[in-house]
């Protein structure tokens, strides 16, 4: 007997559907958006398999259009020559064609998403009944999280909606009387309601996983939202929890009951229309169907020379894609290592020299322009670290009785910190604290009665003369608007100085645990020696109105929040006279006049504040000026170059590009992370002089000081993997967005504050808005799998790779690509599946014959 079947029965179902789960992406809550691979579950696939079997359970198309890369070869973005290579990458089985087993999901050729037992009665009879479950399933789970479906103290959501669902005419309408009564009656037990359906449904047991899976494919946004609260969600997270156990049971109740009817009825009538035709799998391009053996329209790319030609020809259409995938991917590779490799004119500055000030900002791909101009500016050196600065906390700010977690969704925080009066502030801190509970009153006072069923048209009399004028103040004059609402919450809150409370003896982390926090997160940035006068450790957010996702563009490595939390509190830390006795005795000597100092870059604004700056002494006050005032310069030319960016920004000028984030109106208030691409991981002196054009995450590190890899060994299995996510739910999005992005932001509607959905009803929307990915209907992003680019040592890298099984998935599997090179005098070698290092040649140079095109 085999271990699966040794077990229990409800033991083996949930490993059951935890298989079947694994195609379906997690969907955290708006308050808390996460960038996330979609495919993660699916990390132990080669990246071509774990598209095969996502297409299987999800009908996804998981490469780009033809007309994207149609386009990218007409205007030179793809090149002959880079074809050329990615077919030979492809024959030598050096590419993402090492192509372990796709496991379910088939051979990934682009064959159409397998049918549930509705969808095939539905395609056989003509019949609707996939869709009628997928819409009173849709609507128990936003009754349930919005509140409004009752719940029951013993149990979930299948117990809440077991207890009402006698007395709900759709049930009756649909399933009939008796059938409505079935519904009720079906066991008690999640579990045992899941296996009596599948009876009933005629499923076998060893086609549980496949039917289960296309149960959740159906809706993927109500599904992932299940997986996030089942794996991934605290458990003490507050709110109506829906479980995947739970939304399967009453799925999986709807089908059954429905499908019994709707066979009822075809008896009745005893009748049997002509099958509905397959509709086949969708072509990434056109929309038409396509035969899973069809040859590839890659193939006829205009310009494309004859002997390419031929190659791609005898392709199928997902080996097509494949190698311009590659071809598109090696183009820019390419051009980033040739400019890294290409000498610069860098700043003279002796290593041991004491620059005026060192900057820390988050490794996110926005914070490159900032680093680029500020090190413009002045004497400055800019380093890159995860923006919760390497310290998994729980933040709990002055005045409020809940914390949030401020380290990445893959941690848990460890300790609690929290904001408190500074000083001899403590009145003024109580005056703001009500003032902010009063504001947060009215708020929730209005917002209520917007969502209630009469008070709206009440709200509307009472308030109309009001609302009125206000949103016409918020459409004519956005950034007028918002200066008097900041106004307005002064005078009732008005701002108190506050610190954040690094003592032991407060629930803080011991003396011994902050050293090793501050030891990590040094030696890890290569940040161990020539500490300057001031070290600004820099997180960051975005500020935008009337925004969904406006957790999106805030720090993926603080949970979706903003990062000056985290900035304050590692600079809290790093300032305490223990902290640093204890790194001296590491070899970790910090002078007694440096001063750590939080701020935080507005990337909507590109405004940069410096934080608790009442905490910095007198004989630092000029020289904090000064860092102020050439990060404002740094900040206004990072803005000029986003205006060239931003859609219809150019036209109006630099100086409108911080008014998006007041406006309302605006569903493209900055582009987030929008084309990012690489992920560097080295000393400032790789990329130092080159325009990256926020195209890359930046990780310093110096192997100098990390001899058995344990830095690199963080870096790579933390923050590179949530670069990976990021990457992942961006290409994903972008290749299909009519399955893996939230579609248009002007057609969402909020339920419970959990998620969106377009018009009025259905599936809960996965993936990132369209407005983040596209400019009108033309792709801004350009969807590349992640590129990172290390300097240390091939062995050292190969070692953290070997010790690591996530990192062989990821890099064996081609999920991520790999560059590297000992230090600067060496040459670029790129890690192919398997472990075997080849020296980087650039695609032009592989050929003598130079075509017309290449």
């Amino acid at each position: 007997m085999s271990g699966a079947e040794s077990r229990p029965p409800q033991a083996r179902l949930i490993a059951q559907i935890d298989d079947a789960a694994r195609a379906i992406a997690p969907l955290w809550p708006l308050s808390t958006f996460i960038a996330v691979n979609p495919l993660w579950d699916l990390r132990h696939m080669s990246f071509d398999g774990a598209i095969a079997h996502a297409a299987e359970v999800l009908g996804v198309a998981g490469y780009p259009s033809d007309g994207l890369f149609a386009a990218a070869y007409a205007g030179r973005r793809v090149t002959a020559a880079d074809l050329r290579a990615a077919i030979d990458d492809l024959s030598a089985g050096t590419d993402g064609g090492c192509r372990r087993d796709g496991g379910e999901g088939g051979n990934g050729n682009g064959a159409g998403r397998s049918l549930s037992a509705a969808e095939r009665h539905d395609l056989f009879f003509g019949t609707s009944v996939a869709a009628a479950v997928d819409r009173e399933v849709a609507k128990w789970c936003a009754a349930y999280l919005a509140g409004v479906l009752p719940v029951q103290a013993t149990g979930g959501f299948y117990a809440s909606w077991r207890a009402v669902v006698s007395a709900d005419p759709a049930a009756r309408r649909l399933a009939g009387r008796e059938g409505r009564e079935r519904l009720a009656r079906l066991p008690a037990r999640r579990e045992d309601a899941i296996v009596a359906c599948l009876e009933r449904l005629g499923v076998p047991e060893e086609d549980r996983v496949r039917e289960l899976a296309r149960q959740l494919g159906r809706m993927p946004g109500w599904a992932g939202h299940a997986k996030w609260r089942s794996r991934w969600a605290a458990p003490g997270h507050p709110g109506p929890a829906l479980h995947l156990v739970d939304y399967l049971a009453v799925r999986l109740g709807y089908e059954s009951e429905l499908l019994s009817a709707a066979t009822a009825r075809q008896q009745r009538r005893r009748r049997r229309p002509d099958p509905v035709p397959s509709p086949g799998r969708r072509s990434s391009s056109s929309g038409e169907a396509t035969s899973p053996r069809s040859r590839s329209p890659l193939s006829e790319v205009d310009g494309v020379p004859d002997d390419l030609r031929q190659r791609l020809s005898v392709l199928t259409t997902t080996e097509a894609a494949a190698v311009w995938l590659t071809a598109y991917e090696g183009h820019y590779r390419d051009g980033l290592l040739a400019a890294l490799e290409r000498p610069r004119d860098l700043p003279a500055t002796h290593p041991m020299e004491r620059p005026a000030a060192q900057a820390v900002f988050c490794i996110d791909v926005r914070s490159e322009g900032l680093r680029r101009h500020l090190e413009a500016a002045g004497p400055y050196e800019t380093l890159g670290f995860a923006g919760f600065f390497g310290l998994p906390i729980r933040f709990r700010a002055f005045g409020s009785a809940e914390g949030v977690d401020l380290c990445p969704v893959l941690l848990r925080p460890s300790a609690e910190m929290a904001e408190w009066p500074s000083g001899e502030r403590a009145r003024d801190a109580e005056r703001q604290t009500m003032g902010r509970q009063a504001i947060t009153a009215v708020e929730a006072m209005f917002d209520s009665a917007k969502k209630a069923a009469v008070s709206p048209f009440i709200l509307a009399e009472v308030g109309g003369f009001l609302a009125g004028p206000m949103a016409t103040a918020k459409t004519l004059a956005p950034a007028g608007y918002v200066k008097l609402r900041v106004w307005t919450r002064r005078k009732l809150a008005p701002p108190a100085p506050t610190t954040v409370d690094a003592d032991p003896s407060h629930g803080a982390l011991t003396d011994e645990e902050q050293a090793l926090f501050a030891e990590t997160a040094l030696t890890t940035m290569g940040l161990t020696r020539n500490f300057a006068p001031l070290v600004l450790l820099c997180g960051h957010g975005s500020t935008t109105e009337n925004n969904p996702y406006a957790s999106s563009l805030d720090c993926g490595a603080c949970g979706g929040n903003r990062g000056g939390a985290s900035a304050r509190a590692a600079a809290a830390i790093l300032n305490r006279a223990a902290t640093r006795r204890r790194l001296a005795e590491r070899g970790i000597v910090i002078p007694g006049d440096t001063v750590f100092l939080a701020g935080e870059h507005d990337t909507a604004t590109d405004h940069v504040a410096v934080l608790d700056d009442h905490l910095v002494p007198p004989t630092h006050h000029e020289r904090v000026a000064s860092l102020q005032a050439d990060l404002h310069r740094a900040g206004a030319a990072l803005a000029a170059e986003r205006a060239a960016r931003l859609p219809g920004a150019a036209r109006r000028g630099p100086a409108r590009v911080a008014s998006r984030s007041a406006d309302w109106a605006q569903v493209q208030p900055e582009w987030g992370l929008a084309r990012n691409a690489a992920f560097i991981v080295g000393p400032r002196s790789v990329s130092a002089g080159v325009d990256l054009a926020c195209r890359c995450f930046l990780h310093s590190y110096d192997a100098g000081v990390d001899p058995d890899g344990t830095a690199l060994e963080t870096i790579l299995t933390a923050p590179m993997v949530v670069g990976h996510w990021i990457n992942a739910q961006y290409y994903f999005s972008t290749v299909d967005p009519e399955v893996l992005s939230a579609g248009d932001k002007t057609a969402h509607n909020i339920v419970g504050g959990i998620g969106v959905v377009r018009g009025a009803g259905g599936d809960l929307q996965v993936g990132l808005p369209l407005q983040s990915l596209f400019d009108a209907d033309r792709p801004y992003h350009e969807p590349m799998r992640l590129l990172t680019v290390v300097q240390a040592p091939q062995a050292l890298v190969e070692a953290v790779i070997a010790r690591n099984p996530l990192l062989r998935d990821l890099f064996d599997g081609q999920w991520i690509h790999l560059a590297a090179r000992d230090d600067e005098q060496d040459a670029w070698k790129i890690r192919r599946p398997g472990g075997t290092w080849t020296r980087w040649i650039p695609a032009g140079s592989r050929t003598k014959e130079e075509t017309a095109h290449g």
